[in-house]
């Protein structure tokens, strides 16, 4: 029988957090006024999640296997299929948001299409290199990420006002429910513990409840760095993370662009190739099938950059939204039932 790849609760933990940082990389701001509201918004979506995740972590800590197969054993190929599909989406959707970074910070560096191509090609074969491969790549990306993250902090010519921490406000309730809800529809990462975990080696509750706590902190330094530090000036660049880049300079580094830029596309692979193997896991050869939805995803990007997709419309957070809620939450919450139900096997 051939070998399972198995990777641990660290590892998975880490994959979790640079999808989503991913994700917070290539957020771009609009009508940025005060960060109050947005931190108050990434707390108690992370709350909310903390509670969304108690499904998916009772069945990996009770009982081992597919959730999916739990729930339809032979014929669980159409769920799992679903899963690929949704994927798909969130691949293609995230090298399309990221190509438009690039086309509007970067324009002469590359062009969209070649950018496109290039991405999907490197996240395939990232992909190709199965689960256990994606757990150490992860955690190299994640180093590289946090070094970058603590020296642009460190290194800030920016002024720290304090007074730029405003209380909340009776008018910054939309946007505070605009962040949370954002928030709530970007958390694919439980579809992703619906499936990686079957690959865990112990430690779901570790790896699910790590990731909320890693990510809140990361999250909520970034947006308390940006409101202290940037404030309204963010708007004239967009992107947070690349703005407090700006503002980061040292006897030797001048200008973060380019770093930025590197450890940006470094990830972004590897969230894709994260994504890609997913896809490709119903059919459980990874190195054929990794490449086929490489290709799907890169047609969805085509579509999505050059026709103008926007990833914040109300169709795509619905999208997002039912895909967290039926394969993240009800999948995961049927298998517990019927498992403790049937006297399911225990682990």
């Amino acid at each position: 029988m051939p070998k399972t790849e198995k990777i641990s609760a660290g590892q998975l933990m880490l994959l979790l957090f640079l999808s989503r940082i991913m994700h917070t990389m290539i957020f771009r701001a609009r009508g940025f006024s005060s960060g109050t509201p947005l931190m108050l918004g990434l707390f108690c979506a992370t709350a909310l999640e903390a509670v969304a995740a108690i499904p998916a972590v009772l069945y990996y800590s009770k009982f081992g296997g597919d959730p999916s197969a739990e729930l339809f054993k032979s014929r669980a190929i159409w769920l799992r299929l679903l899963y690929s599909a949704y994927f798909a989406v969130i691949a293609g959707g995230t090298v399309a948001l990221f190509t438009r970074f690039l086309s509007s910070e970067f324009s002469k560096t590359v062009s969209p299409a070649i950018a496109i191509i290039l991405l999907c090609a490197a996240a395939a074969y990232c992909a190709s290199r199965g689960i256990e491969g994606l757990g150490r790549a992860g955690t190299v990306v994640f180093w590289l990420f946090a070094a970058l993250f603590v020296f642009m902090a460190l290194v800030n010519k920016g002024g720290f006002d304090w007074l730029n921490l405003r209380p909340l406000t009776a008018g910054d309730g939309e946007k505070f429910a605009e962040y949370f809800f954002e928030n709530l529809s970007s958390a694919w990462w439980l579809p992703m513990l619906c499936v990686l975990g079957e690959s865990l080696n112990g430690g779901a509750a570790k790896a699910a409840y790590g990731y909320l706590a890693l990510k809140l902190a990361v999250i909520e330094a970034l947006l308390l760095l940006v409101t202290v530090i940037l404030w309204k000036y963010v708007n004239v660049i967009g992107y947070p993370i690349f703005a407090l880049g700006a503002y980061a300079k040292s006897d030797f580094i001048q200008r973060f662009d380019a770093i930025n830029m590197l450890v940006w596309a470094i990830n972004c692979v590897l969230a894709v190739g994260a994504y890609l193997h997913i896809c490709a896991k119903p059919f459980k050869s990874p190195k054929i099938f990794s490449p086929i939805f490489a290709a799907i995803s890169a047609i969805f990007a085509f579509a999505a950059y050059f026709f103008g997709l926007e990833f914040d419309s109300a169709w795509f957070l619905a999208f997002k939204s039912i895909g967290v809620a039926a394969l993240g939450i009800a999948v995961p919450g049927a298998a517990c039932i019927k498992a403790y139900v049937s006297g399911g096997r225990k682990k």
